[in-house]
């Protein structure tokens, strides 16, 4: 029998689901190939592969950026890392979402015909999602250099942190969006659907000033406050701090209900799946 696999029907659910994720972070070297295996798999038989990440990404900023820059009136070297930094960490952001949404029924093949952890591919997702984010990350760093910004190392390391907590955020979101899913198969389309809405209520290419007396709708929205851990540092920003209490706290609910959901759920995916 396979040394990480084991079900005991004596065991409480969540006894089941915690040795569930400690058998998946047991492998690293299982979930590096799982990892690299899927991201390749998008650009097989391409020539520049995830290249391509890097150059539509660069077409999109390029794009957004001077069209409204020049509607909004703000100076490009300010707004052109604003819109490179939003763009970007979005893209991780809705990636997450939407990716995690559906994370166990696009390997059920593989969990239903083999024992191995179902959380792996909660970690596969977030790993895939990572490998993009970096792939972006070029983007910015050349238009932060343009732009002649030079964030410090505080910065950077606080840049960071907010970059751990989107991960972390969307690594619990997998294991319980991903398990709601594949009982309500509707659930992908309806994530999929409040993604696009939220993007035009989220200041990614305009600035939240911009919202005058309308401003709460950037307060209470979380997903602004995940962007501007990283983004706010980088730029100088304010409200900072206000954006990590929001994201920690965001973070800690995300984490509480979906390891509920997975505790009480999380051995019924073979059935649902």
């Amino acid at each position: 029998m396979d040394p990480y696999y084991e079900f005991d029907a004596s065991k409480s659910r969540f006894a089941y689901a915690l040795g569930d994720i400690k058998q998946a972070f047991a492998r690293p070297k299982l979930i590096l190939t799982l990892v690299r295996n899927g991201f390749l798999s998008r650009y097989q038989g391409t020539f520049l592969g995830g290249l391509w990440i890097t150059i539509t990404t660069a077409m999109t900023v390029g794009g957004l950026a001077l069209l409204y820059g020049r509607i909004f009136g703000t100076p490009l070297s300010e707004y052109f890392p604003f819109v490179a930094i939003g763009i970007v960490v979005w893209g991780l952001i809705s990636s997450l979402i939407n990716d995690g949404a559906s994370v166990f029924l696009a390997a059920s093949v593989v969990f239903n015909q083999s024992p191995i952890s179902k959380s792996i591919f909660a970690i596969r997702s977030v790993g895939i999602a990572g490998i993009a984010f970096l792939f972006k990350l070029v983007v910015v760093a050349v238009v932060l250099l343009l732009a002649n910004r030079q964030p410090s190392v505080g910065d950077i390391l606080m840049s960071a942190a907010g970059l751990a907590l989107i991960l972390w955020t969307g690594f619990w979101f997998a294991l319980g969006a991903g398990t709601i899913g594949a009982r309500f198969r509707d659930v992908g389309q309806l994530t999929s659907a409040i993604v696009t809405f939220a993007f035009f209520f989220t200041p990614v290419f305009w600035q939240p000033s911009r919202l005058g007396s309308y401003q709460f709708v950037v307060d209470f929205n979380p997903l602004f406050h995940f962007i501007n851990t990283v983004r706010g540092p980088l730029i100088g920003a304010e409200g900072v701090a206000t954006s990590f209490e929001w994201a920690v706290g965001t973070s800690i609910f995300v984490t509480l209900v979906s390891a509920l959901i997975f505790g009480f759920f999380g051995r019924r995916l073979c059935y649902w799946t």
